[in-house]
């Protein structure tokens, strides 16, 4: 899934191109892809699942919290993009998949009854892969001036920074693209040590080294839908299939900053969606993600699903350092849902011990003995609040808000 900006003026789709790469090297990935396909296409036509985490048959979580590394591969100083430019990039994803974006303002009437609250959080994960505390950001200097379609920017040996576990983690490496290439993601189904999405330095977050008309964030937006599952939406042919049902057919895609209806593929009457994050709008054009894109990417953490496995991810939450015996030791802790409306699973890196629930003002209201690394929490008889979660004896814990 690839975006170029020709002389830097417009988006362009090489996606084909990557597709047929990967399959050309991975036969086997086609039925990979297929397979990942008829699940979604299962999960989304079950009514026994419910995708939006509402209701008494939640199967998924109604906040997915997404633990993201950061792999900054670079050949000259401006390349090694600032922590506050990718804090930045950061906060821009949360917006646009939480619909905290301030431009869904710019959605035209007729189209902002589609805007979804995706209930997908992103953060700079806390802990390795060794249990070692991180910032979630590695840099690693290269002598490779660019890179290209080949993925040498995920591999160490090939002059780029080893992906980490995408079990666990969001890998996304901000490098220096060849030509006008903004970024690509990785096929869901693919292979473990390519997952995730590449960025260009100069089209990640909203400041250093981003430049207009690409400096508003979107460029990782759109990557990460490729990543969890989405498709452009013209469906990458003429009137293609997106395979999303509340996304209007249309020609092409759309180029710029449009305004104004724009009609193709007997979409009438309010035409193209153009302000969709998976069209090639530039940054201040796009708006929104569909309630039925929401619905596909959320499929992918059901049980059995492709990025389910991320739901028990440890790295989601800070690590907490503490000295004994003259080496540092890390007590790491997540907890999925979170925020949550009644109930919570509490994953511990150590078993032992009560596992205590603390209000604002440190008083212990709720204690449950640790026989397992995952335990269930019941909140239903807490307030609405910030409550925070301790191991007795161990340092270390998390912050749970109950709704």
């Amino acid at each position: 899934m690839l975006i170029s900006l020709p002389g830097l003026t417009q988006r362009d789709c090489r996606s084909f191109d990557y597709r047929q790469q990967q399959l050309s090297a991975d036969p086997s990935l086609a039925a990979k892809v297929e397979a990942v396909e008829q699940f979604t296409h299962m999960q989304l036509h079950r009514s026994s699942v419910t995708i939006t985490g509402e209701g008494g048959k939640e199967t998924i979580p109604a906040v997915i919290t997404i633990p993201v590394v950061v792999h900054i591969v670079y050949n000259t100083t401006s390349q090694n993009i600032s922590d506050a430019q990718i804090a930045s990039q950061l906060d821009v994803l949360n917006a646009d998949y939480g619909k905290h974006n301030a431009d869904t303002t710019a959605i035209p009437g007729y189209y902002a009854g589609l805007a979804a609250d995706c209930g997908i959080r992103f953060v700079l994960a806390g802990v390795d892969t060794s249990g070692r505390a991180t910032t979630g950001i590695v840099r690693t200097h290269t002598s490779a001036t660019s890179f290209s379609l080949n993925d040498d920017v995920k591999f160490g040996a090939r002059g780029g920074d080893d992906a980490w576990d995408r079990d666990r983690y969001l890998n996304i490496w901000v490098c220096n693209l060849s030509g006008d290439v903004l970024g690509y993601s990785s096929l869901v189904g693919g292979q473990k040590a390519t997952d995730g999405v590449v960025i260009k330095y100069t089209a990640l977050g909203t400041k250093g080294t981003a430049l207009s008309p690409y400096n508003r964030g979107r460029t990782a937006t759109h990557e990460v839908g490729h990543w969890l599952n989405l498709i452009h939406v013209w469906g990458d042919a003429p009137c293609g299939d997106d395979q999303v049902g509340d996304t209007p057919p249309q020609q092409q895609a759309t180029y710029g900053d449009p305004s104004g209806i724009v009609v193709s593929c007997n979409n009438a009457p309010y035409g193209n969606l153009y302000m969709n994050y998976m069209d090639f709008t530039d940054d201040i054009g796009m708006h929104l993600f569909t309630g039925g894109q929401r619905d596909r990417m959320r499929v992918l953490f059901a049980d059995g699903g492709f990025r389910h496995v991320l739901l028990a991810s440890p790295a989601a939450v800070a690590a907490t350092q503490t000295q004994g015996s003259g080496a540092t030791m890390v007590v790491s802790m997540s907890i999925y849902p979170n925020p949550t409306m009644n109930s919570a699973t509490v994953r511990m890196a150590e078993v032992g011990s009560v596992l205590g629930i603390y209000n604002m003002m440190g008083g212990r209201v709720m204690s449950v003995r640790v026989t397992q690394a995952t335990v269930q929490l019941d909140l239903s008889g807490l307030a609405g609040g910030i409550y925070f979660v301790r191991q007795d004896g161990k340092s270390g814990g998390a912050r749970v808000v109950k709704l």
